[in-house]
């Protein structure tokens, strides 16, 4: 008798663990990748399916340039868009991605900073929004910083908060108003890398939305 309630008990604790493993199964399934022991192919495959694609001509071999393939194959995605993020490392500095940015937000020094940044958050959008006549002023020192730009035939001035060499981050709220003006099915979206630099990008809605089912976790930029 009391081998058989001892077995009752062992077959009842295995039926917890199996059912608790299901569950959290399902709970990643739902959409979600598993981001373990995905290759860096299968991890730009995922990315490409939301709307971030390795531009041409760069293969995976110009990113393996930068990080080896054991990193790259490691759990998350975090250095797979860092890199997809980057430029090439020697000239022409093309982007590897038409719509992601790699960015340090330890970035204002001189003349041409903010016009690089607003060059590139029109860029991004792939012709959503097209912004001419983009110039600024940045004097450190001074404390003093601002950009320009025309969109749809109107002016546009920025001033901007000077702390050092920081980006004032105060300034992206403006490119997420006009984008929603030009085009309302892209959005600007945010991956936070926990330091100071971080990835901003530019896709449609529902491409944020496949990006998040994979358990990506990009949040719309503010």
């Amino acid at each position: 008798m009391k081998t058989l309630i001892w077995l009752l008990v062992v077959v009842a604790a295995i039926a917890v663990v199996v059912i608790v493993r299901r569950g959290s199964r399902s709970t990643t399934g739902s959409g979600a990748v598993a981001h373990e022991k995905m290759t860096l192919e299968e991890k730009l495959a995922v990315l490409a399916g939301c709307g971030l694609k390795l531009a041409s001509p760069f293969t995976t071999g110009d990113l393996l340039k930068s990080w080896s393939r054991e990193e790259f194959d490691k759990p998350g995605f975090d250095i797979v868009l860092v890199s997809l993020g980057m430029t090439e490392e020697q000239e022409p500095r093309r982007n590897h991605c038409a719509n992601l940015w790699h960015f340090d937000t330890e970035c204002i020094e001189d003349d041409g900073d903010y016009k690089r940044i607003v060059e590139r958050m029109a860029a991004m959008t792939q012709g959503s929004l097209p912004l001419i006549n983009i110039r600024d002023r940045v004097d450190v020192q001074a404390k003093k910083a601002s950009f320009s730009f025309s969109f749809q035939g109107r002016e546009t001035t920025v001033q901007c908060k000077v702390q050092d060499d920081w980006v004032d981050a105060g300034i992206f709220a403006k490119f997420v108003e006009l984008l929603n003006v030009a085009d309302p099915s892209k959005i600007y979206i945010y991956y936070d890398l926990g330091g100071q630099d971080c990835i901003i990008g530019c896709v449609s809605k529902e491409d944020l939305k496949r990006l998040n089912a994979k358990g990506i976790r990009f949040v719309p930029l503010t």
